[in-house]
C-alpha cells in the first residue's frame, strides 16, 4: 500500500501538539509497516530529514504555505497531481487540512474545534478558511480522526457526521518524562525561580490558552496567601498575545513572573518535576498534552473544567471555570495547603498518564487506516 501523509508540521524537534502527534505517530507507523510505501509530502526541504526509513519516500511542493490563500493553491491545485502520479492508495492529512478535488480516500485528523466554539482567537484569514473548509473536509474524508472522546462528539455534532466515522487517537506521552530525581526539584527551583516555590504554564501562547486568567488568578493567590511562589510561563508566542503582556504589566507581582521562552523536552521534564502544579486553564481544548505530561513527572495539576480535560485527566486535577480566577486562586492555596492532596494527586496523576503513550496512538492510528481502507483496495 501507497500511504502519502501530508508532511507541512513534520520536523525534528516539533514544535506543537499536531507536530508532536505528526513526528511520534508517523514515526511508528513507519517503522511498525515496512511492507509498505509512505510518502510524505512537504512545502519545504529538509536540511536534516525528521525520519528515516527504507520505506520513505520525501516529496517537496515548493510552495511554502504561509497564508490560507496558498493553503488553498497548494491542497487544491498541486497535491492531487502528486498523489496520482505517486499513485497513492490513501492520504493522511495530521493537520486536518486534505484535498477536496483527489479521488484518493483521505483521512483528516481534527484535533479540535476552537475555530468554530471560539473564532475570535484565531485572525481571520485563517478563520475563515477554517471554519469554511473543515466541514468540507470532515464530509469528504473517508475515515475522521481525532483526539480525544470530547473532540469526536463534537466534531459529530457540530458537522452532522456519523460518530461511527470518527476514530479517536488519543495523544501520548513521551518516554523521558517522569517524577524528579533526588534533588533535582530543588536544583531546578535554584535555577529557574531563585529556589523559590513556583506554578507553571506550559502552551503556545494563543487566546484561548487563557493566559491573562493565570496572571490574574496567580494575583489574587499571592494577595490572599502571602506566599511567595513564582508564576512561570513555558512556551512560544502565537498570535494576539498583548492582553498577556498587559496582563504581566498591570500585575503587582510582575516581577515574579518569568518567560522561560520554548524548552526542550529534557529541560520541560525537569521543569514539571519542580512545579508545586501545573496551571492549565484554557477556554477549549481538544485534548491538552502538558496535563499529561505533568501527570507523569508527579506533578498536581489545577485545569480548566471545559472541553476534553476532565476526561484526559481522568478526574486526577483540581478543576475550576477558565474566567474564574478566583477559584481557581483558590485550588492553587488549597494545594499548597494540603500535603495529603498533592501526595494524592501526584500518585494519581501517574496512573492516568499511563493510559496515554504514543506506541498506544500509533495502533489506534492504523487501526484508523485499516477501516479507511478496507472498502477501496
Amino acid at each position: 500500500m501507497v500511504i502519502a501523509i501530508n508532511a507541512r508540521t513534520l520536523k525534528k524537534v516539533p514544535i506543537d501538539g499536531i507536530g508532536w502527534f505528526t513526528h511520534e505517530v508517523i514515526r511508528r507507523l513507519i517503522a511498525d509497516h515496512p511492507e509498505h510505501r509512505f510518502i510524505l509530502i512537504s512545502d519545504r526541504r529538509y536540511d536534516i530529514l525528521p525520519l528515516a526509513g527504507d520505506n520513505i519516500e520525501y516529496i517537496t511542493v515548493p510552495l511554502r504555505n504561509v497564508h490560507p490563500a496558498i493553503w488553498y493553491v497548494w491542497h487544491e491545485m498541486l497535491l492531487p497531481g502528486v498523489l496520482r502520479r505517486v499513485k497513492a492508495d490513501l492520504y493522511i492529512a495530521p493537520d486536518g487540512l486534505m484535498p477536496l478535488r483527489t479521488p484518493v480516500p483521505c483521512i483528516t485528523v481534527i484535533h479540535d474545534l476552537n475555530h468554530e466554539h471560539r473564532p475570535g482567537d484565531i485572525p481571520w484569514p485563517e478563520r475563515m478558511y477554517y471554519r469554511h473548509y473543515f466541514p468540507l473536509f470532515a464530509a469528504r474524508a473517508v475515515r475522521v480522526a481525532t483526539v480525544s472522546e470530547f473532540s469526536a462528539g463534537d466534531i459529530s455534532r457540530t458537522y452532522g457526521i456519523d460518530r461511527g466515522k470518527i476514530d479517536v487517537v488519543p495523544n501520548g506521552v513521551a518516554e523521558i518524562f517522569s517524577p524528579p530525581l533526588q534533588g533535582e526539584t530543588e536544583e531546578t527551583r535554584r535555577e529557574h525561580s531563585g529556589g523559590r516555590p513556583y506554578f507553571l504554564f506550559v502552551s503556545n501562547f494563543s487566546p484561548r490558552k487563557n493566559v491573562e486568567t493565570v496572571i490574574k488568578a496567580y494575583g489574587i493567590f499571592r494577595r490572599d496567601s502571602g506566599s511567595d511562589h513564582r508564576l512561570l510561563l513555558a512556551g512560544r508566542r502565537l498570535y494576539l498575545t498583548g492582553a498577556i503582556d498587559r496582563a504581566v504589566k498591570d500585575s503587582p507581582y510582575s516581577e515574579d513572573i518569568l518567560f522561560t521562552g520554548s524548552v526542550g523536552r529534557d529541560e520541560l521534564r525537569r521543569l514539571y518535576g519542580g512545579a508545586e502544579a501545573l496551571l492549565f486553564v484554557p477556554w477549549f481544548e481538544g485534548f491538552g498534552i502538558p496535563v499529561v505530561e505533568a501527570q507523569r513527572c508527579g506533578t498536581p495539576c489545577i485545569l480548566s473544567d471545559t472541553s476534553s480535560l476532565p476526561e484526559v485527566s481522568g478526574g486526577a486535577a483540581l478543576c475550576a471555570g477558565p474566567a474564574g480566577a478566583e477559584a481557581i486562586a483558590a485550588a492553587m492555596a488549597h494545594l499548597v495547603s494540603d500535603e495529603a492532596l498533592r501526595r494524592h494527586l501526584s500518585e494519581q496523576g501517574i496512573i492516568n498518564s499511563r493510559r496515554y503513550s504514543w506506541d498506544n496512538a500509533a495502533t489506534k492510528m492504523w487501526d484508523c487506516i485499516i477501516n479507511a481502507t478496507k472498502n477501496n483496495l
